[in-house]
């Protein structure tokens, strides 16, 4: 008879801990649908298309010394189709912009990995304003710099 309570306590502790790793496991899972219910899913990101301004960007830095250039080549990064048609649409004004952004650097401006991370984040403010001003809609997400050549 002891061995049967014995018995019967180890299954209750067995079960107990099967229901409480069961649980541990799942507690972070959604519920399970209920007959009828739908369920939505989380919206899946969309995948990044990149467009990249063809040809790169060649000018001179501001160097008293000496004549100096530096060669950047840009590539953009939007999710939407729409957004990299405008730039494309805009390309003459976005590369006028970009020229007399890069046109204004000097050797300090693009020395230290902040400052060619500011550059960066120049870029993408400038081509936003372009595609805000000329399309109503802003939309790159980044700007890489492909080739960054300095002469």
């Amino acid at each position: 008879m002891k061995s049967k309570i014995i018995l019967i306590l180890v299954q209750v502790v067995l079960l107990g801990v099967a229901g409480g790793a069961t649980w541990w496991f799942t507690k972070g899972s959604a519920p399970a649908p209920v007959d009828g219910e739908v369920v939505e899913e989380a919206p899946k990101a969309k995948q990044p298309i990149y467009f990249s301004i063809e040809p790169a960007f060649v000018v001179n830095l501001q160097d008293t010394r000496s004549t100096r250039f530096v060669q950047i080549q840009v590539d953009l990064m939007s999710r939407e189709q729409e957004v990299l048609d405008h730039v494309e649409m805009y390309l003459p004004r976005v590369r006028n912009d970009l020229i007399m952004l890069f046109s204004r650097l000097d050797r300090e401006a693009i020395s230290t990995e902040e400052s060619r991370l500011k550059l960066q984040q120049d870029t993408l403010d400038t081509v936003n304003t372009v595609l805000k001003d000329e399309a109503g809609k802003a939309g790159i997400e980044a700007v890489y710099f492909s080739k960054f050549v300095v002469q």
